[in-house]
């Protein structure tokens, strides 16, 4: 399981532990805890968990959860490196020798598939889910890119400074795909990606739909705004599905979208890229590249809590709770002086008076 990954992640409305200490049976993979936080946080329900975990630690019965909570089966597939600062001393080493590490805030972006031991929608049991984490905070909607820092020429006149490599937004931003959860329960995950390819603060907005070609990482499709052409990918592969942004063999995107910002919140990690070069006299020279690969859309879908209790003590602590007691209906009032006489001695004519109510 990600390092990355690693805590209680915690939203207004559920906690999630991705490495609760179980695993499955026969798969091996790791088994979350999702507890979820109903009846407005007064009850924390533990509603995905592992079989073993329930039976050593019994769970409340009552009618505010399942009678048997839902195990799940988790597997990580890579979008991006798993990224640490430079104090963790835990660098990616690339085939050509470059190092990578997160420059303040750790990063990484991973497709979750979850296998669901009670559900089989449509005959399926397995979803996909993907994450992105920058820092404390966990994304369901980012995109992604290739690292570019060899976009900066390499010189040894370089050495030991840092550059950038041209606008952090520049380039193209994959549509990593994205569910409407970590749930207990098969999310709803979107048909459509939407991709962005940046350029001088221009952004293109690309759209791909779900389609049963036949996957092909070497097609590109190519639009123009009428003053350049751009080459972007033709399919994209997410959650084990194909996406094109053209029709049957066309290669040319119509209809192209253009806007000046991408609109709404976001978020980019950042990445330094060690590179060494040598100088004419064979001496090496080192010099730091800053590039993004995980562009984070929107707010936050969960936060890493501080560590501070495990999950058991949390869900003690929030259960112990008692809701106050509802404010009296009634104004404040000193001692009520009723006037007992007409009870006690009616008027003889009490009953035709009740008959005229209402008339």
């Amino acid at each position: 399981m990600p390092a990355l990954l690693s805590g209680i992640w915690a939203n207004d409305g559920r906690y999630v532990v991705f490495g609760s200490g179980y695993n499955g049976e026969e798969s091996g993979r790791p088994v979350p805890d999702i507890v979820l936080r109903t009846f407005y946080q007064w009850y924390d329900d533990r509603a995905g968990e592992s079989k073993e975990y329930s039976a050593t630690v019994k769970r409340d019965r009552n009618a505010a959860g399942t009678r048997q909570a839902e195990e799940m089966e988790l597997h990580f597939t890579p979008l991006t490196d798993e990224l640490f600062t430079a104090d963790m001393d835990k660098p990616v080493v690339q085939e050509d020798g470059d190092l990578l590490t997160a420059e303040e805030k750790n990063s990484g972006a991973w497709d979750i598939e979850v296998k669901f031991a009670n559900h089989k929608l449509g005959g399926e049991d397995t979803y996909h889910i993907p994450v992105a984490v920058i820092g404390d905070k966990l994304y369901l909607k980012f995109a992604v890119k290739a690292e570019d820092s060899d976009s900066v020429p390499a010189s040894e006149l370089l050495d030991g400074i840092t550059v950038q490599a041209e606008n952090l937004l520049d380039g193209y931003w994959q549509d990593a795909g994205s569910a409407n959860g970590i749930l207990v329960c098969p999310p709803v995950t979107n048909t459509e990606l939407l991709s962005y390819y940046i350029r001088n603060n221009a952004v293109y907005h690309i759209r791909y739909w779900e389609t049963d070609m036949e996957y092909n990482p070497e097609a590109r499709a190519l639009f123009t705004d009428g003053e350049a052409t751009y080459s972007v990918p033709k399919h994209l592969r997410s959650a084990e599905k194909t996406y094109t942004c053209t029709l049957g063999k066309r290669t040319r995107i119509r209809n192209i979208e253009k806007s000046n910002s991408i609109g709404g919140e976001y978020e980019l990690n950042s990445v330094l890229v060690e590179k060494h070069v040598k100088d004419e006299k064979g001496n090496e020279r080192s010099y730091t590249v800053r590039t993004s690969t995980i562009l984070a859309l929107g707010k936050p879908y969960l936060t890493l809590t501080d560590g501070s209790q495990n999950l058991q003590e949390i869900i003690a602590a929030n259960n112990a709770r008692r809701h106050p007691a509802p404010a009296s209906p009634f104004p404040p009032h000193g001692v009520l002086d009723f006037d007992w006489s007409i009870v006690e001695d009616p008027p003889a004519s009490y009953d035709r008076r009740m008959l005229d109510l209402g008339k």
